[in-house]
């Protein structure tokens, strides 16, 4: 099904014939260069950078969630009325975040086996193919993309509506207070499954209903939304510090996503969306940002065993030559990994190598 294909990036849904916000139809260029800025700041976490600038980037994975689900509005209005075409949506979608991140985690096990000599536990590496927290670090956001695709038809269905927005509201409340007070579980597979799913899918759920509705939305909603999450930030930042005796990173709040962490998330995504999508669309056009956001999934994935084999290497470098080399590395290790898949692809005709790609 053509109309629902997905692109092999994180969180994006590939669409066709779109109109960006100055009317030019085609790539929504500000939404590479968004997704640009949110992969670098994942990255950025992960190469032990200075404190202020992992306080600065911790709205990395809001804003990627935000712009899967601005995409995700456009794709799904045009296949919502059948049934056929939203599960074909479904698995399409599934298969371009599953199958490259399992393949990924079969090479990448492999070769920590055979090249660095060590190798996970049995429970560890089930976690990761479950795409769990308690895996490999870094697969759990693919968990979240899932779930994400999930909600969509939900949110659709109630979209910017008071029982949308009561729903949503209620949800989370019932989160915050189970997440605090836990309903006296300690252990078993309801906890388990508070901690893998209900905790992640009901912030995450909130983050996506946002961005399902974002074109929805007029400016003095957009504006409101960003005014009310930044209050909500400076007043968690000022109860942190004054009940710590310091500040305190959002980064406290992050696992499972409370509302410190994504009040902040959600200012800085909306004020970036807000200052971007006015912008005309050569200021984006580039040719590396736009590789950049058609291949982020693979690029994500590759940074892991890029970061691995400097971690094994002991070697002591600042960390923007790290961020350098990682990003460097993982897009020669994309570009090749495109030509292998063409190669394959064209030669023996196997379908699934072309959700690899990217």
């Amino acid at each position: 099904m053509r109309d629902i294909s997905i692109d092999n990036n994180i969180g994006t849904y590939s669409i066709a014939n779109i109109k960006e916000s100055n009317q030019v139809k085609g790539r929504l260029y500000y939404i590479d260069f968004l997704k640009c800025i949110g992969l670098t700041c994942i990255i950025i976490a992960h190469v032990e950078s200075p404190s202020w600038l992992m306080m600065l980037r911790n709205f990395d994975v809001p804003l990627m969630v935000i712009l899967s689900a601005i995409l995700a509005h456009k794709s799904y209005l045009k296949n919502s009325k059948s049934k056929t075409c939203v599960i074909d949506y479904f698995k399409s979608r599934i298969k371009r975040l599953v199958i490259p991140t399992w393949s990924f985690l079969v090479f990448y096990f492999a070769f920590k086996l055979i090249v660095i000599g060590n190798i996970e536990s049995g429970k560890k590496i089930l976690a990761s193919f479950l795409l769990t927290r308690y895996g490999i670090r870094y697969v759990w956001i693919i968990l979240i993309y899932i779930y994400s695709a999930m909600l969509i038809p939900v949110i659709d269905k109630y979209k910017l509506s008071i029982k949308g927005i009561v729903v949503a509201i209620t949800s989370y409340i019932i989160y915050e207070i189970s997440y605090h007070y836990g309903f006296g579980l300690n252990g078993g597979v309801l906890e388990y499954f508070l901690n893998t799913t209900f905790y992640y899918i009901v912030p995450y759920g909130l983050i996506t209903y946002l961005g399902y509705n974002y074109s929805n939305m007029n400016n003095i909603a957009k504006k409101g939304i960003l005014v009310t999450a930044f209050i909500a930030f400076i007043i968690f930042a000022t109860y942190y510090r004054v009940s710590t005796g310091s500040f305190q990173l959002v980064q406290i709040a992050k696992y499972p996503p409370r509302l410190y962490y994504l009040s902040y998330g959600i200012a800085c995504s909306f004020a970036l969306l807000l200052i971007c999508e006015r912008k005309s669309r050569k200021v984006y056009e580039n040719r590396m940002v736009t590789f950049i956001s058609k291949n982020s999934m693979g690029i994500y994935l590759w940074h892991i065993l890029v970061l691995t084999i400097l971690e094994k290497s002991k070697l002591s470098i600042a960390w923007f030559i790290k961020l350098i080399v990682v990003y460097s590395g993982s897009i020669f290790i994309v570009v090749i990994v495109n030509h292998l898949g063409d190669f394959l692809e064209s030669r023996y005709h196997i379908s699934y190598i072309k959700y690899l790609r990217g």
